[in-house]
């Protein structure tokens, strides 16, 4: 998606899905995307074609840099958003507001 005056990505779920299947992602630093990818993955400046380009040609070219991403992002995958994970962190957050709300 393309930041607007309306509109920013919110989150990028289908970087995670790429991450847990252990394919390299590229994502632009529009919003949430690059805190999603993290150092697991490429980041290019919105609305720059030409970065874009120059990582697809770096994974292109890169076999070990695509492999260092794929494990690198499962990992991150793995670590940060498995639906386990997502609940441990919902639980911790309401935890969080029932001990300041009941003292």
């Amino acid at each position: 998606s393309r930041t607007t005056a309306t509109w920013k990505e919110q989150f990028g779920r289908v970087l995670i899905e790429a991450m847990a299947c252990q394919v390299p992602v590229i994502g632009s630093d529009s919003g949430e995307i690059p805190n999603v990818i993290g150092d697991a993955g490429l980041v290019f400046p919105e609305a720059d074609p030409a970065a874009l380009a120059h990582l697809l040609i770096a994974l292109a070219q890169q076999p070990a840099l695509r492999q260092r991403l794929a494990r690198s992002g499962h990992e991150r995958a793995m670590a940060h958003f498995t639906q386990a994970r997502i609940a441990e962190q919902t639980h911790a957050i309401y935890q969080q507001v029932l001990e300041q709300r009941c003292g």
